[in-house]
């Protein structure tokens, strides 16, 4: 009669087709894991694309470096262009059938012919200049002298001084202050062209 009791509700108990082998297996596995989550890091957008890689500043500042220098060589280009122009604009000026004025910073004044030479020096050729004549001041009238100022200046020719020039002159561009053509029929041009005659 204890065979047909009903088993306990509380007791339990393991079911008939799962064998003891069985349950040992199950006992030995490895525990279940729970599922993991991964974390996705934040992406930091640049605004210059493989700013992250090594060596980009270098190749950054190279650029940089190149585009300067570049820029220089353009500026200095453009100058040298500015004052080749301006070179070519001064000997166009000069009148080659006439004598030219030179006037110079520190007061003096030349005459000749004037032809450009480089970017920064001017040439004149068949040179004069002004020199005042020696006179007896002792025996001068105050008013006279000023009425004949004029007469007491004489044309002479570059060459004949102590030194013993060549007829000619290099001129620094920084050191002349303007020129003028003479015309021909002027003062100065009949001066030259009478001591030509005299000093044939």
């Amino acid at each position: 009669m204890d065979n047909l009791r009903p088993p306990r509700a509380n007791s339990p108990s393991a079911p008939a087709s799962v064998s003891r082998a069985t349950q040992e297996r199950v006992g030995q596995s490895a525990p279940v894991e729970s599922p993991r989550v991964h974390h996705t890091p934040p992406v930091h957008h640049s605004s210059l694309v493989g700013a992250d890689k090594p060596g980009f500043s270098k190749k950054l500042v190279g650029l940089i470096g190149g585009g300067i220098v570049l820029l220089i060589i353009i500026v200095v280009a453009v100058c040298w262009m500015l004052i080749g122009r301006s070179g070519d604009n001064t000997a166009a000026a000069i009148d080659a059938s006439k004598y030219q004025a030179v006037f110079f910073t520190n007061g003096q004044v030349y005459f000749g012919k004037l032809h450009a030479f480089s970017n920064d020096y001017m040439k004149l050729t068949d040179v004069f200049y002004l020199q005042t004549k020696e006179t007896d001041k002792a025996s001068e009238n105050p008013q006279q002298t000023a009425k004949n100022t004029s007469n007491n200046v004489q044309l002479v020719k570059l060459g004949n001084e102590i030194h013993g020039p060549a007829d000619e002159m290099v001129i620094s561009k920084d050191q002349l202050l303007f020129f003028e053509n003479l015309k021909s029929d002027g003062k100065v041009t009949g001066s030259i062209s009478q001591y030509k005659k005299t000093n044939k």
